[in-house]
């Protein structure tokens, strides 16, 4: 039977580098950072025959935001001023609540990742059932899938710490499956970041 995988997208942050809401700035013609990355997803998600991507918000919950996210999920992040940890902790319980035998975290300001990325990634998973991650700036990291057992782990990290703690854990014991994927490097946190992801689609 195929595994249960959640998908879940982060998106809570106060975004205070970038002076603003940035998953609503527009990265690719009229589509906003957090549009490209919901239709990114629901291209993996029909792919990959696994539930929609449910949304992460937090401290920008504006009307724009709210009609953006109107067909998927959303979980809303109260704590978000506590950092990622704390996204990633509702990100698992609400796994959990799923009974999903896996979990694919999702930064929204990840902007050049592509679909076939992630469904790599979930290829990967589905051939041993491993925890798997993507590889870029000689470092693992997310996009990645969680395993059932890493929930509980994800559970006990605090602060503004994304999850790498568990993937280096995976990768000593020999227990990871890595994606090289050069791309995720490409992140958008403040307007230059945006300016140089407008000039290099051009």
């Amino acid at each position: 039977m195929m595994p249960k995988i959640v998908t879940v997208i982060l998106a809570a942050g106060a975004s205070s580098r970038f002076n603003g809401a940035k998953i609503v700035a527009k990265v690719q013609g009229e589509l906003s950072l957090l549009e490209h990355c919901l239709q990114t997803l629901d291209h993996v998600t029909t792919a990959a025959g696994i539930p929609p991507a449910v949304v992460v918000l937090g401290a920008h919950q504006t009307d724009e935001i709210l009609a953006i996210t109107a067909d998927h999920s959303r979980l809303f992040n109260d704590d978000w001023h506590l950092g990622l940890s704390s996204s990633v902790k509702l990100a698992g319980r609400y796994a959990q609540s799923q009974q999903a035998d896996a979990l694919l975290i999702v930064l929204a300001d990840q902007v050049a990742l592509q679909s076939g990325d992630y469904l790599q990634l979930i290829q990967a998973y589905l051939r041993n059932n491993l925890t798997t991650c993507s590889f870029y700036l000689q470092n693992v990291g997310v996009p990645a899938i969680f395993i059932a057992e890493d929930i509980n782990i994800l559970m006990s990290i605090d602060g503004d710490k994304g999850a790498k703690g568990i993937l280096k854990q995976h990768d000593k014991n020999n227990s990871l499956n890595i994606i090289p994927m050069e791309q995720a490097q490409f992140d958008i946190d403040t307007p230059a970041d945006l300016a140089r992801w407008l000039d290099n689609k051009e």
